[in-house]
């Protein structure tokens, strides 16, 4: 196979140019390749995390199309019922699915919500949001990595949810070698025409740690990966994307149930809860929920910090926010407070889940008129015939609609700035045959410099100062079948869609563009001209039968049988 034809697409989680240029002095690799080909800046689809968004550049299609919004899968459910979504609620075939339809060879490698991992032609390790023991296709081909690297590979890193920072530090870096390593091995003994493989941590050291000095260290070890794999691939294409980028942030954690409710659309209840993403993480891990852990570790943002299982500090932290209550102080005043004497870090990074969920109420989502699930940048209507005991009559949805749009939309913060860019209808964002799945409200926070919580504390605004995501990641490309030089590079000046990235690699492995994809290959990105082809009924997922179709039940009993829900 020519090489001409070999397109590797490398993911870095959360990668951002503003690092890149930051530690470009011990950035050889990503140096050169910036040096030798274009780049250019990435959008993010909507919204910007990572359980949506890596979906989103598999597909070449954006969340209205996929079907997956976010990390939890709760169509027409209530929260407390929800799932982590897996590969089956993708409703799109990914690039690997269409190679495997020509016969072609794939090597897939870490990539998000690739789990339980579907039958390709070549191979497919699934990345995060598996459970840890979670096999690959073929089977038995993590056990032929382990003994090809001198170790166990893992999808989490062997301190994942650990207390020991320093333990933590290194176990993440060290995973970041561990997928270079498996990554080299895999392109080197399997045959392919297109590779996908990701790295995680680069997100993850942002939400659990503070300092530049690990911030450059993962970027190191991440810049050591491609020089792993460029030597490897030889003179195939290079493609180099994240899912959205990350920065800095220091407005307010804002809690948008906490503002509902005090604007009337929500109730609350003693006697309420939905999973979270922290609070899954120790099974994921297979470290079973023992200790506390600093921040979520999973690229959900800051505003999903938690920590997993009842620790010794959670129950002191409960009763100590039990006994200010009853003389009516309430954990979000206690924040605030910390906040404002310069501790409110200190007390996130001791007692992190359990100082906002030691917080008596919660969310009553059957008696609510409307209610923020989680982290989707949207508010869901309580509405009757859809949701399980909707309170919202059909006739009344458009007003209370116009209700939560003037709410949102006048919202300011404690400085008297807005608190969203836009906030705005679904079906003004969306236009995908599952944008019915989607919120029915959506608000982008100003500039992205705040964050949203769904618990209930007693505040509506917290001060922010951390690191959290933004719109904009990275597009770098080099090798045979792309155009570069500075005419190239002003074109991509205005920068691309993640949507985009599937289009382009399969285009630069030479092969027609699919209808279906949503994405654009740029005019003159690359030396031949781009044609777009119907492929049909493409297969993809695990469940058998009708193509992209989920069999809810059986992924919700397999979820259950790994210790996911």
């Amino acid at each position: 196979m020519s090489s001409n034809n070999r397109t590797v697409v490398l993911g870095f989680d959360a990668l951002a140019f503003d690092y890149l240029d930051e530690f470009s002095s011990s950035l050889p690799n990503f140096g050169a390749l910036r040096e030798s080909g274009v780049e250019a800046p990435l959008t993010s689809t909507f919204p910007p995390w990572t359980g949506s968004a890596w979906p989103s550049m598999f597909t070449g299609t954006d969340p209205s199309h996929h079907g997956t919004y976010g990390f939890f899968h709760h169509t027409d459910r209530y929260p407390d019922e929800d799932v982590l979504v897996t590969r089956d609620h993708v409703r799109e075939p990914a690039v690997w699915n269409y190679l495997t339809a020509m016969d072609e060879p794939v090597v897939v490698l870490n990539v998000p919500v690739t789990h339980p991992a579907e039958p390709v032609e070549g191979v497919l390790v699934p990345g995060y949001l598996a459970h840890e023991e979670d096999a690959g296709y073929p089977e038995g081909v993590r056990d032929e990595i382990s003994k090809a690297i001198g170790e166990e590979y893992r999808i989490y890193s062997a301190a994942e949810t650990g207390d020991d920072h320093g333990d933590k530090r290194e176990s993440y870096l060290d995973v970041i070698r561990m997928r270079g390593a498996a990554a080299e091995y895999l392109l080197t003994e399997y045959d392919w025409r297109v590779a996908v493989v990701q790295v995680q941590k680069t997100d993850t050291v942002f939400h659990d740690f503070g300092d530049r000095e690990t911030f450059r260290r993962a970027y190191e070890r991440a810049d050591e990966v491609l020089g792993r794999v460029r030597e490897v691939a030889g003179d195939a294409n290079v493609v180099i994307c994240s899912d959205h980028g990350m920065g800095e942030v220091d407005g307010y954690t804002v809690y948008l149930n906490e503002i509902l409710r005090d604007e009337g659309f929500v109730e609350t209840t003693t006697d309420s809860s939905r999973p979270s993403l922290m609070t899954e993480k120790a099974a994921l891990t297979g470290d079973g929920g023992g200790g506390g852990a600093s921040g979520t570790g999973d690229g959900s943002g800051a505003s999903e910090a938690a920590a997993s299982g009842p620790s010794v500090t959670g129950r002191v932290v409960s009763a100590a926010t039990g006994a200010l209550g009853r003389v009516g102080i309430s954990p979000g005043d206690a924040y605030a407070m910390a906040t404002r004497l310069g501790v409110g870090d200190l007390l996130t990074e001791i007692l992190p889940y359990e100082a906002v969920s030691a917080a008596s109420e919660g969310v009553d989502w059957a008696e609510s008129t409307a209610y923020c699930r989680s982290v989707e940048l949207g508010v869901r209507v309580n509405l009757a015939g859809r949701e399980p005991s909707g309170v919202v009559a059909p006739e009344e949805y458009e007003s209370v609609r116009d209700d939560l749009i003037r709410t949102l939309a006048s919202l300011r913060t404690p400085d008297g700035d807005p608190v969203f860019e836009w906030v705005r209808r679904r079906e003004e964002v969306y236009d995908g045959p599952d944008a019915e799945h989607a919120c029915d409200v959506l608000f982008m926070p100003a500039d992205m410099n705040h964050v949203l919580s769904t618990n209930l504390i007693g505040q509506q605004f917290v001060p922010l100062d951390d690191h959290d995501h933004k719109r904009e990641g990275v597009f770098i490309a080099d090798g045979p079948a792309f155009e570069t030089g500075e005419e190239v590079q002003a074109l991509l000046g205005d920068g691309l869609s993640l949507t985009d990235v599937a289009p382009i690699a399969m285009a630069a492995a030479g092969l027609d563009v699919p209808a279906r994809m949503t994405g654009e290959v740029p005019a003159d990105l690359l030396g031949e001209s781009v044609a777009r082809a119907d492929y049909g009924e493409v297969p993809f997922g695990t469940e058998s039968g009708a193509v992209g179709e989920t069999d809810d039940g059986s992924v919700e009993d397999r979820l259950s049988d790994l210790g996911y829900i």
